[in-house]
This record gives structure tokens, C-alpha cells and sequence, in this order.
């Protein structure tokens, strides 16, 4: 089944006025869908700083070279839609050939389904009786749906069953069976426990479909040394999948097997399609940054792969997200704030970088040496270096790192082409 268009209409209906963070104060309430009618320009000063931003450009330039690798190297993606939580991306990533879209929480879920994702993949465990009955009627209501979990233990398909045998289901929920490393994050660790809770899941084929298996490679200890703990991960995946007893599958169209988070993808990748079976094997990857990219962690994850020449992955991303804010006090040498925080920019996989200056009536001038070393909630440390000219309402751009955790600051994000004309814009819901 080929995922269906989404229904963002009401998406682009959605009024926004002064009350919205980054809309002018002075603007009266209109329909997103007209914002490139305001003429906005970032660099004009049309726009209240700290905002954030998404390169129209460089968003496409990274979904077309994506697609294109996975289609020089047979793969499907489910984007992880956490990263955005924006239907418009979601519908952007599926009209350029997603097959699905992830989720880690059901209320993901149900923002998805609300816009009409056909197809999703929870690559997380689903446990709780709210989470467990939300997702069946959704199920139940819409035989197009196609719903995938994650499973890492007995336990926890027991805790999903006993809330499915009061209610009515229509049809089994899709379990992908999760694999975990020593140290780790979820995931069972041993392949005989994986063909022990692969084997009850065949007890229970009205309640549950077994349909392959899921992991996530990102968060396996050793991983800030080399990248070489990820082809052991992915060999103990192989084996496990390998000795699943052929009556476990036998009644598949297709052995899902799914990995490959936004650093580590094309290890996953070459990999996994190893993997021969008896039947058509999907190698689905879950990258969700890459829409994106960044100025820090992902970036330097990037340039470590197409560096490395063990590593199939030669392709550039480009960083699509930046943070333009005001240089608001320069109250000693060497130290200066900016109008942006904790509430505007991710702080837990790096700082911002400062990249570009604009001073508005001049232009755009050199950033100099500098750093910014510490966030509170609305201000940004700078430290400089000798010799900086910077002043009291220069406009700073910075680059971030850390897509996930920069989209979930604004419900609103403009869209800007590469002179910062305002040309559209996306919502997000967290």
C-alpha cells in the first residue's frame, strides 16, 4: 500500500497574530497560508528577534539527495517525525518518497493520524491502557492504517494484552521486535530471548502480528570514540534475524527490519541489506534530522563519514535551521548577550554557534572571533575576542545543534529563501 496524501489544509488556515512568537506585534490576524503577502523580510528588520529559521534551499537540497540515496541503495525511510512534529514536513518527506512516518509517544501518533499519516511506525514500547485502547480504535476505525510498535519483552506484551481483551479488535497491532545493546537503551540484549518473545507473540495472532525487527544504533556505549561498535550492533541484529524460525514469518508479504537514526545510517544500511530471507526484506531507516541537518552534532557526524573511507556515505548535507537574534549588551570587554536562551535554542548536544552578523543600514559584516559559552532562559553569553567591533543591535546569526530539541521551542517557524524573504512558514505541534 502506497502511504496517501495528507490533509494539511487546516494547517495552513491556522490564524496567527501578536500573541504568536515571531509574528510582529503590530500584525493583525491572518490565515498562515497568507504569509508571503506580508513581504516580510528577515534582514529588514520586519520580524521581532530571537527567531528561528528554515532555509527553503537548503531543506531541498537535503530531501533530494536523500531520496536519491535510498533509491541508489533500495531503502525506505519513515522519517522520525519527532525531530519536527510539523504535518507540512511530514507531508514534504512523504511526497519525496517516505514510505511512513516514526513516532516515539502515541500522542506523536495522534498528531500524525489527525493529518492523515496512513502509515507509522511507534519505535518506542507502548504500554499503558489509554496509549494501548487510543491506538486500537484508531485501528479499528480506519482499515487503510498501518500501525507498528516496538516490543523489547514478555512483560510488555502482556501488558498491551490485557487491555486488548476487554475491548473488540478488529485486526492484530504490528510488532517489530526491538533489539537493545549492553549499556544501552531499551532492546533485549540476547538473541534467545528475542526468539523467546518472538515465539509468545505467535501464541497471541489475534492480538498481535509479528513483522519483523527494530532497532536504534544511536545510543550504544562507545560511540564517542568510533563508529565501529555499530557494525557489531548490527551483525547481533543479522543473527537474530537469521535463526527466526521460518513459521514466525511465514505469513508475511515482507520481514520489516529497521534502524538507522540520522549518524549512523549508512553502516545500518549496508548492513541490514545483507539480510537474505525467504521472503522480500524491508530495510527501513528512521533518520529524521536530515531534513535539517545542523551547525553541530549532526554536522560534525556527517563530516565524519564522508571522511571516513570504510564509510559508504559521501554525500553533504546542508544545515537548513538558524537563529537570528540582537546583540542587546556589551556591558564589559570581552563579554557580550544576545536576545536569545534556553526558550529559543537547544543547549543539551552543544551551544549555538555564532556564523554571520548583519547590521541593519550597513550590511553584512564579519562575525570575528567569538563564542557563546553559557544560555539562561532568554540570554545568550558571548565571549570575545580582541579586536571585535560588534554593537548594540548587530543581528547574529547562529547555527544550532540538535534538530529535536530546537523545532519543540517554536510553534511557529518562518520559511525564508536565501535573502531572507519570509515565503512561507511551518507549524509545529509538541
Amino acid at each position: 500500500m502506497v502511504s496517501r496524501a495528507m490533509d494539511i489544509a487546516s494547517v495552513r488556515q491556522t490564524v496567527l497574530d501578536g500573541r504568536t512568537k515571531g509574528i510582529p506585534g503590530t500584525t493583525a490576524p491572518f490565515a498562515l497560508a497568507d504569509i508571503a503577502d506580508k513581504n516580510w523580510n528577515v534582514l529588514a528588520e520586519d520580524m521581532p528577534l530571537p527567531l528561528m529559521v528554515l532555509k527553503r534551499s537548503n531543506l531541498d537540497h537535503n530531501s533530494k539527495i536523500f531520496a536519491e540515496y535510498l533509491g541508489e541503495n533500495d531503502l525506505s525511510l519513515a522519517p522520525h517525525g519527532k525531530t519536527t512534529m510539523s504535518p507540512q514536513l511530514f507531508d514534504e518527506q512523504l511526497q519525496h518518497g517516505a514510505w511512513g512516518v516514526t513516532a516515539a509517544t502515541v500522542n506523536q501518533v495522534q498528531v500524525m493520524r489527525h493529518y492523515g499519516v496512513t502509515r507509522i511506525v511507534l519505535a518506542n514500547q507502548l504500554v499503558g491502557k489509554a496509549n494501548v485502547l487510543s491506538v486500537v480504535a484508531d485501528m479499528n476505525a480506519d482499515p487503510n492504517f498501518e500501525f507498528f510498535c516496538f516490543v523489547d519483552s514478555i512483560a510488555q506484551l502482556k501488558n498491551i494484552q490485557s487491555h486488548l481483551i476487554p475491548m473488540a479488535q478488529g485486526r492484530p497491532i504490528g510488532v517489530l521486535v526491538e533489539i537493545g545493546a549492553i549499556g544501552g537503551r531499551t532492546g533485549l540484549r540476547k538473541k534467545e530471548h528475542a526468539l523467546a518473545l518472538i515465539g509468545e507473540i505467535a501464541r497471541h495472532p489475534s492480538h498481535f502480528k509479528f513483522c519483523g525487527i527494530g532497532a536504534f544504533e544511536g545510543a550504544i556505549p562507545g560511540l564517542d570514540k568510533s563508529a565501529t561498535p555499530v557494525t557489531a550492533f548490527s551483525d547481533l541484529i543479522l543473527d537474530i534475524a537469521q535463526n527466526i524460525p521460518k513459521s514466525a514469518y511465514a505469513g508475511l508479504e515482507e520481514f520489516i527490519l529497521t534502524g538507522g537514526g540520522s549518524s549512523y545510517f549508512d553502516i545500518i544500511a549496508e548492513r541490514f541489506n545483507t539480510l537474505k530471507m525467504d521472503i522480500p526484506v524491508r530495510v527501513l531507516l528512521r533518520s529524521g534530522c536530515y531534513v535539517t541537518n545542523d551547525h553541530g552534532a549532526y554536522r560534525t557526524a556527517q563530516e565524519e563519514a564522508r571522511h571516513d573511507p570504510n564509510r559508504p556515505w559521501n554525500a553533504q548535507f546542508r544545515p537548513a535551521l538558524e537563529v537570528w537574534s540582537y546583540v542587546q549588551s556589551l556591558p564589559e570587554p570581552g563579554l557580550g548577550f544576545l536576545t536569545m536562551g534556553k526558550r529559543d535554542v537547544p543547549f543539551d548536544a552543544g551551544l549555538p554557534v555564532p556564523f554571520k552578523r548583519y547590521r541593519p543600514g550597513t550590511g553584512f559584516l564579519d562575525i570575528g572571533d567569538c563564542e557563546i559559552f553559557n544560555t539562561n532562559d532568554q540570554h545568550a553569553y558571548v565571549r570575545f575576542f580582541p579586536n571585535s567591533d560588534w554593537q548594540v543591535g548587530d543581528m547574529i546569526c547562529s547555527g544550532i545543534s540538535h534538530p529535536c530539541t530546537a523545532f519543540d521551542k517554536w510553534r511557529f517557524i518562518p520559511v525564508v529563501n536565501d535573502d531572507y524573504d519570509v515565503t512561507d512558514g511551518v507549524l509545529t505541534y509538541f
